[in-house]
Parts: structure tokens; C-alpha cells; sequence
């Protein structure tokens, strides 16, 4: 079973029970801030949760006793950090054994290397040593403004038809009720509050995935996507999905730019000044982030919408979907600064997420595929094509077409492709298309002519 997390706001909360629960969060970062230092590296390696909690925690002149909290909320705030750090670590193990897999050992030392990843005694092998310490890093926490409560440590209630949460507090027998937002909800299982720079808190929790979310049937078809930055999809059937994701992306990202330009400004006076009064202020009026943090909610928001209406859109026409695999950092184009800077606000991973969690909800599969040079090969020609902008040239000189089309196209027809794998390097998968090129002498044929006119050479 799948589970969606949720989100409920406090209303009209009080500055006496903000100030109660901004104190409680700040204590909450402090165990973080120990979790992460003690057991983010290689101490916390082969080690138990509650093995850590017993030993190191729980003892009478142990960590617990000098948390200031009380011992529920302690602990689990201390089981999140561990399976923090433990995400990280596995999301590290999984990069290292691509590149096992990629590297040009033998089978028989690929399969070894992989099961000492998997088994976690990898730092027996001075290879994967090293390329553990490469890819995991010691973590440190950055996280202030969150509790946890397990589901002994909060109550749901009723009052003047409005729903209110009791949540423990740091004194016994006390607990702080919270207004919500919202008539209707059911809050079950563990929750996390966040506290806002508004005055009130975020109830996060969880639900079951196929109660709570579209669970219409899918399509019939199969489709090949392109992701992209303009918009969110082009299906291989020639249609865009999630129009002006681009012109979205790019106005916030412009946005900030000019206002982290102007705040730099106001912080080197800050900085300058001889006057700590004056710069006490300027910090205090000039350089916080209650508006900035409410406009990134609301562009997330945004972003979040109209990515998951292009994802439904395309669940609509397809049972079964390809698509590139773009879980690695693109490296190596540079279209100068500004470009770089828009192109950097590209979610990409938001929407390969809103691709599986539609899927599993409406019972379509999904394939992902190496997405290597799927924009520049024009399959019916069997040759790379000329890529200007938004558009590929085919180097007969007989059509002119849209690239996000094209690129569909290959990533459909690489589903079924033997010779290029999903993980093949781009530069295997190179060689592989110039030997199809050399053996292939077809004639040109268009698939997508751009109805844009264009002269030819």
C-alpha cells in the first residue's frame, strides 16, 4: 500500500502557543544536530535504530536526558534522523553501484561489488571505500522548524464545528491545542508539524495513495514522452502537454535573481556599518524571509498543478508509457549565465515523481529508457540531425522538424531497442547510432514536418 502525505494549516493560531511550539521545534533541531553529527557517517554504519536509541539514548546519563524534551517526542524525532540517514546512505549505494556496473571489471566482480554494497560491508574493499567516500557525504542538519509526534502524542477533536489537534507540549499533562484550517479531515498515524514565519504551522500526515487520490482508469495507447522545460511532456503522437511550465519557471527564477540582488546590497551595508543598532534593524525589517517563504509556497503550488494536470492528461491516452531517464546531473553545456540560472530551476525530478505516483495510482507502467542523444537522431533516417533551437535539421535537406517530437518518437522506439540499454554510457550509445548510420542508406522521410516555413539549402 502507497501513502501520500497531506497538508492541513493552522487558523488564528496564537502568538503564546507559536512561541510554545517554536521553542519545542528549536529543541527538536538540537537532537538532529547531535543524530547527524554522531551517526551520519561511518560510526552510524551496521548499527540498529533502536540498538542507537537503547545504548546511547536511553541510559540514565545518556543524550536522551539532556534534550529538554520529553522522551516520546525525543525519540521520535531521533527515528526520523535515522531513517534520514539512512536514505542517504542508500541513495549513495545505488549512484556507486551504477558505476560498478558501468566500469569494465569482470561479471563475476560486478555481482561482488554489488552485494557488498547491498550488504553494507563495502568498507572491506578499498575500491568501493572510495567510491562510498565520494558520493556519501557526512550530512549535517539544516532542519529547525519541525517536531514529530508519534500517534500517542496527539488527539483530533471537534469544537464549534471546526477541527482542532491536541499536540504534546514540554510541560506533563499539558497538551497545545491547535485550529485547523479545514472541516473535514482524518488525521491517522504519525504527524509532523512545520512551523511557519506567518504565525502559524503545517500539519503534515499521511493517507492512503489509492483513497485519497485520482484512481480513473488510464488509456489504451503507448506513448513515448519527452520531458521538457517549455512545457511539462511532448507525447510521440506530436502533442504538448503542461503548456508555459517554462514561462513559469523562468519569471520566478528572474524574480529571485533580482531580489537576492538587491537584499546583497542591503546585507554588505548591514555588514559595513559601525552602527549595531542600525544593522540590527536593517536585519530585522530588510532581510527576512516571511515573504519570500510565502511566495515559494505558492509557486510550488503552482508548479505542483499544472505538472500533475499534464501528467493525468497524458494517463488518459496511454496504458503504458516510455520515458528518458534523466536521474543524473546533466553536465557539460554551458548557455551562458542567465540561461544556465533559469535552466538550473528545471524540475525534472518533481515530475518523473508525478509520472510513477499517477502510474501506480491508475494502474499504467511505466519504462524508462537512456535518454543519450534522443533529440538529435532522426530515426527514419537513421542519421543525427542538425539541432538549432527548437528544431532539427535533417542533413539530406529534406524536412525540418520539432525536436521535443523527435525525441518522443526515439524514446518509444528504444523501448524494444536490445543494442542500448538503459544504462549504457552516452558515448557507447554514440558509436552505436554512427555504426546504424554507416550501415543504413534510406531515403529521408518525415515524421513531424515543422508547419513553420523554412527555406533549404
Amino acid at each position: 500500500m502507497s501513502v501520500v502525505t497531506r497538508c492541513v494549516v493552522s487558523k488564528n493560531l496564537t502568538a503564546a502557543k507559536y512561541t510554545r511550539l517554536k521553542k519545542m521545534a528549536h529543541l527538536c533541531g538540537a537532537v538532529r544536530d547531535e543524530a547527524w553529527r554522531r551517526y551520519g557517517g561511518l560510526n552510524g554504519l551496521g548499527k540498529n535504530p533502536r540498538e542507537i536509541r537503547n545504548q546511547d539514548w536511553m541510559r540514565e546519563d545518556g543524550l536522551g536526558a539532556t534534550t529538554q524534551l520529553p522522551a516520546r517526542i525525543w525519540k521520535a524525532t531521533l527515528e526520523d534522523v535515522l531513517n534520514a540517514i539512512k536514505a542517504s546512505r542508500a541513495a549513495s549505494i545505488s549512484k556507486c553501484t551504477k558505476k560498478v556496473w558501468r566500469s569494465k571489471h569482470s561479471e563475476v566482480d560486478k555481482k561482488s561489488f554489488s552485494a557488498m554494497l547491498y550488504h553494507e560491508t563495502w568498507t572491506k574493499n578499498n575500491l568501493l571505500h572510495r567510491l562510498m567516500r565520494r558520493h556519501w557525504l557526512h550530512g549535517k542538519n539544516h532542519t529547525y522548524n519541525q517536531i514529530v509526534f508519534d500517534i500517542q502524542g496527539y488527539t483530533c477533536f471537534t469544537l464549534n464545528s471546526r477541527c482542532w489537534i491536541k499536540v504534546s507540549s514540554l510541560r506533563r499533562g499539558r497538551r497545545i491545542a491547535i485550529p485547523l484550517d479545514s472541516f473535514k479531515h482524518q488525521i491517522t498515524g504519525a504527524i509532523r508539524i512545520r512551523i511557519r514565519d506567518d504565525g502559524e504551522v503545517d500539519i503534515l500526515y499521511t493517507v492512503d495513495e489509492m483513497e485519497a487520490c485520482v484512481t480513473r482508469p488510464c488509456g489504451h495507447q503507448e506513448l513515448g514522452i519527452d520531458k521538457g522545460f517549455s512545457e511539462v511532456f511532448t507525447d510521440s503522437d506530436g502533442q504538448r502537454h503542461g503548456a508555459d511550465l517554462g514561462k513559469l519557471l523562468t519569471q520566478e527564477s528572474d524574480h529571485l535573481q533580482s531580489v537576492y540582488a538587491a537584499r546583497q546590497k542591503i546585507a554588505a551595508i548591514a555588514k559595513k556599518t559601525k552602527n549595531a543598532a542600525k544593522a540590527q534593524r536593517i536585519r530585522k525589517n530588510n532581510l527576512g524571509r516571511k515573504k519570500l517563504n510565502a511566495r515559494r509556497r505558492r509557486y510550488r503550488q503552482k508548479v505542483r498543478a499544472k505538472i500533475f494536470a499534464a501528467t493525468h492528461a497524458i494517463f488518459d491516452k496511454a496504458h503504458s508509457v516510455v520515458v528518458e531517464n534523466l536521474t543524473q546531473v546533466i553536465r557539460g553545456y554551458d548557455r551562458g549565465r542567465k540561461m544556465n540560472r533559469r535552466l538550473a530551476s528545471w524540475v525534472k525530478g518533481f515530475i518523473q515523481q508525478a509520472i510513477e505516483s499517477v502510474s501506480r495510482r491508475r494502474g499504467a507502467s511505466v519504462n524508462l529508457v537512456n535518454a543519450a542523444y534522443t533529440s538529435q537522431w532522426l530515426p527514419n533516417c537513421s542519421a543525427f540531425g542538425k539541432r538549432i533551437g527548437e528544431f532539427i535539421y535533417c542533413p539530406l535537406g529534406k524536412g525540418v522538424f520539432v525536436a521535443d517530437h523527435i525525441a518522443a518518437v526515439n524514446v518509444l522506439q528504444r523501448k524494444d531497442d536490445t543494442g542500448i540499454s538503459r544504462y549504457l554510457c552516452y558515448r557507447e550509445v554514440k558509436k552505436i547510432l554512427e555504426e546504424r548510420c554507416r550501415q543504413t542508406e534510406r531515403p529521408c522521410i518525415a515524421l513531424g514536418q515543422c508547419p513553420v516555413p523554412f527555406g533549404h539549402a
